[in-house]
């Protein structure tokens, strides 16, 4: 399904037009303090990882969705959604991520997000479970996915020299 909605949020399809907020949000320092990749260093990565996730929607018919306010229709304010990923050890499994704007936090919608994801992988995926990976010290995002209903499960080596991000899942059925 190319858009859901929740009750204050438009969960779409992102198309390539998207790149430029794409940039401005995933290129931003302050969302990346918790990703040791850090941000985007330029328009041209973000567009790669736009091409990424078209190429995802394409193969399995869901994906990252670019989230829209309600209240302000046609304005990005982050990216989100569900994806395959393949991780040492765990296999493959569905991956919940998202970032935002830091002009939206505070206003809950990582949880409104990903309980839409989590309502939308349990009407359409054929999947036991969902996972979320996180770095030890993102409390927020720890938060949002105990809120969920998610629960640590285990730990990924996912970067070296770093701490191991902790995996959280959540059953669906």
């Amino acid at each position: 399904m190319e858009r859901y909605e929740t009750d204050r949020l438009i969960l779409r399809k992102p198309n390539m037009a998207d790149g430029s907020r794409l940039f401005a949000i995933y290129g931003d320092p302050e969302t990346n303090r918790f990703n040791p990749a850090g941000p985007h260093a330029n328009a041209s990565a973000s567009m790669k990882v736009l091409i990424r996730w078209r190429d995802h929607w394409q193969d399995h018919g869901f994906g990252v969705w670019a989230i829209e306010e309600k209240a302000n229709p046609g304005i990005v304010t982050g990216f989100g959604g569900l994806g395959w990923a393949e991780e040492e050890g765990w296999g493959w499994i569905v991956n919940l991520g998202y970032r935002f704007s830091p002009a939206v936090w505070g206003k809950g919608y990582a949880t409104e997000m990903g309980q839409g994801a989590i309502d939308f992988a349990t009407e359409r995926l054929a999947v036991e479970a969902l996972y979320g990976l996180v770095r030890p010290q993102h409390e927020k995002s720890l938060h949002v996915l105990r809120k969920l209903g998610f629960g640590e499960v285990g730990t990924l080596e996912d970067t070296p020299g770093e701490p191991a991000s902790l995996v959280l899942e959540r059953s669906l059925r």
